[in-house]
């Protein structure tokens, strides 16, 4: 499964499109704090990968809290990929 990312500093070219549960570990760049808050990253996926609900970066709750750090995803469209966005909430 591809594992590529898009650092965004906001997600004003973000579409969200739905969202549920899903994937593992620190692959992705949870504890880069030179991630505002209100930004994320993007990671892309199939649109048939997104519709079936797999592939869906799963956020370490627990490691991000030891850091004061907290994430959410959310299904969504960033130009004519489709993937998830990770958006820092804390």
């Amino acid at each position: 499964m591809n594992t590529n990312y898009i650092v965004c500093s906001s997600k004003t070219d973000i579409t969200p499109i739905g969202s549920k549960g899903g994937s593992t570990g620190l692959k992705y760049p949870w504890l880069d704090r030179m991630i505002p808050v209100g930004g994320g990253f993007f990671v892309e996926r199939t649109e048939e990968i997104l519709n079936s609900d797999k592939g869906r970066p799963c956020v370490p709750t627990k490691r991000l809290a030891e850091y004061g750090m907290a994430y959410k995803t959310y299904k969504s469209k960033r130009g004519n990929a489709f993937g998830y966005f990770c958006e820092r909430t804390k």
